[in-house]
């Protein structure tokens, strides 16, 4: 039996940044893959399992550098999270399906892919379609044993239903397979007995904590640094754009942490070339949605508006790189 601590698995969260993959509505493969990937990182991470990932925030990686980070950091094996999908209604598009490569070998990969279709069908899914070969260039690539689970299709409603219900459960039977493939002991109550911290979605796992530090150490708002970017930090967010809008144009706006019509009227677009407050609170906003502008300088050079590109995209908007009222409120989001 091997032990844990000496294995690395590699999540892979299939699409990201403008490849949103899959649709439905305004439902996203890139984010169901993402939600996943992290907790079956947790799940992994708790049992003592080393974990790599392939991305950690909504951000594009290419399917050579998806496989490369894998095979840089030496990893046992490889797993690519995906959703499916099927231009109409059908009773077949339905279910959990794995895919290995065509001449990978039924002994490692295949048999990897098998435990954690088993591992999944235990935690209810409406089928299990089964194991494919398919031509995945992120398999092909990959240096270990590797599979591609479809985790439900996106297509239909019941197993969206299912997805969000069972996404624990789900991510502690695909970290049951690895743990089955390995040979290892697996603890059913590992997670919830674990101290680990929250999972947090930016681009890195720190990078919430710190723009909340850095939030409160220039605007005082009173805000705890707990990495995850939620209420408070977003009425924070609107403090501080009072704050700069106040310095920068002597808006007079009251400092309440409201989005009223008082401080949407006192917004004027921040353009590339720009500099200074207004400009670092835009980057520190970027990053709390999963954006890399690059340092927190007040700088809006050109890392700056890709990485607002990026987000505008992504959200459906005008890609101008220039961020408008509408713009800033999609950041703040809440």
């Amino acid at each position: 039996m091997q032990s844990a601590l000496s294995l690395t698995i590699a999540l892979d969260a299939g699409h990201g940044g403008w490849d949103n993959g899959a649709g439905n509505g305004g439902r996203r493969e890139k984010d169901d893959n993402l939600r996943l990937a992290s907790s079956v990182k947790r799940e992994l991470q708790a049992r003592g399992l080393g974990v790599v990932c392939t991305r950690t925030d909504d951000s594009f990686v290419s399917l050579a550098e998806r496989a490369r980070i894998a095979n840089e950091k030496d990893a046992d094996l490889f797993i690519s999270l995906h959703r499916g999908a099927f231009p109409t209604p059908s009773k077949e598009a339905v279910g959990v399906a794995g895919y290995i490569y065509p001449t990978a070998s039924l002994e490692t990969s295949g048999r990897a892919a098998q435990l954690a279709l088993s591992a999944l069908e235990e935690a209810g899914v409406q089928r299990v379609v089964g194991i494919s070969r398919g031509n995945s260039p992120v398999l092909r690539r990959a240096e270990m044993p590797a599979f591609l689970l479809e985790v439900g299709f996106l297509t239909d409603q019941e197993d969206n239903r299912l997805f969000d219900q069972n996404l624990g459960s789900y991510a502690q039977a695909i970290a049951k397979g690895v743990a089955d493939f390995f040979g290892l002991s697996f603890d059913q109550n590992a997670t919830q007995n674990s101290a680990l911290p929250p999972i947090r979605t930016a681009r890195e796992e720190n990078a919430v904590f710190d723009m909340q530090q850095l939030l409160e150490a220039r605007y005082g708002f009173g805000l705890k640094a707990s990495g995850n970017f939620d209420s408070l930090t977003r009425r924070a967010l609107v403090v501080a754009l009072q704050i700069e809008l106040n310095g920068t144009y002597e808006a007079g706006i009251p400092v309440n942490g409201e989005k009223g019509p008082q401080t949407l009227a006192a917004i004027r677009p921040i353009i590339p070339g720009q500099q200074g407050g207004l400009c670092a609170l835009l980057q520190v906003m970027l990053i709390l949605n999963g954006y890399e502008p690059g340092e927190v300088d007040g700088d809006f050079g050109r890392k700056t508006a890709t990485a607002l590109r990026f987000f505008q995209r992504d959200r459906f908007m005008t890609p101008d790189g220039v961020a408008s009222t509408k713009t800033l409120l999609a950041l703040i989001g809440g």
